[in-house]
């Protein structure tokens, strides 16, 4: 006699039965039904168990972004408190791995990742954080500078994923933000741009200008999560800022970060060297 086929509910609850029942403690690890009187403390291990292999796999990423460093304090008890519990049921490597190096980044320099950015962070998937990671790539520090139409579209980020990041409060309300910066020395403008690896110095002869930049500006625990993403620098993305400057009259020179102080700034750096754009280098090749 033909077993009767499977109907597609049963076939959805088997496979749900087959996913959650052992998290539950429902079944053991060979399929057979636990005693209902047993069935909680078995759920309680199972849960705790899974969350501390979590916690285990993130404290290895925090010691790999460590390195041998030291820092100058330690966190907060509230500060851990959270990220315990925010931390603990993040399951996807990619999670894991922007956790540890949170971790690691409130060890060096405790107050720098904010309570914020964990909580948020709690609220993120894998797909989330992949999303995110698209337009973090850009992030200066806490903002994204805004350039002509079209260029973020090739890297994937459309006009709704923007309105999400607001939605989820990664990016601050509204596109038309700008960022004004006033030179750092006395005798000619000279400002500094901080990108993941790279620094870029923007120059010019006079010395009362303001750089100002049109941008996409990140909240403080928009800001933390894409510094724990570590992503590496977009090199069209630095041709386009270039490009962008020199339109308004200034030079940019580039170097590789060495080592950081913290996040605004750069203990140990390459020689800088000048960057042409692709533009100012037609202009001077027209002219021979």
């Amino acid at each position: 006699m033909t077993a009767p086929a499977e109907t597609p509910a049963w076939a959805r609850h088997r496979r749900f039965a087959e996913v959650v029942d052992p998290l539950l403690g429902l079944v053991d690890a060979a399929g057979e039904p636990v005693p209902d009187e047993m069935q909680g403390s078995r759920r309680q291990e199972a849960w705790d168990r899974r969350r501390q292999q979590t916690l285990l796999a993130i404290a290895g990423h925090a010691r790999q972004a460590l390195a041998g460093r030291v820092g100058a304090g330690e966190p907060s008890p509230m500060w851990l408190d959270r990220f315990l519990a925010s931390a603990a049921d993040a399951h996807d490597p990619a999670l894991q791995a922007v956790y540890g190096r949170m971790l690691a980044t409130e060890t060096l320099r405790p107050g720098t990742v904010s309570l914020a950015a964990l909580e948020l962070l709690r609220m993120m998937d894998a797909a989330d954080l992949a999303r995110f990671g698209r337009f973090a790539q850009f992030a200066i520090g806490n903002f994204v500078i805004r350039l002509k139409e079209g260029f973020y579209e090739k890297y994937g980020i459309e006009a709704e994923d923007l309105l999400q990041f607001e939605e989820y409060r990664l990016l601050r309300p509204g596109g038309s933000n700008i960022k004004q910066f006033p030179s750092q020395i006395e005798d000619r403008f000279q400002t500094h741009l901080l990108l993941a690896d790279r620094v870029l110095r923007v120059s010019a002869a006079e010395p009362d200008r303001k750089l100002v930049l049109p941008c996409h500006r990140l909240t403080a625990a928009g800001a933390d999560i894409a510094e724990a993403m570590a992503l590496p620098v977009v090199n069209d993305y630095i041709t386009q800022i270039v490009d962008l400057i020199e339109k308004r009259g200034y030079t940019v020179a580039h170097a590789r970060i060495v080592e950081r102080g913290d996040r605004n700034t750069v203990a140990r750096h390459s020689r800088f060297s000048d960057i042409v754009s692709f533009e100012r280098l037609r202009s001077a090749r027209r002219r021979r």
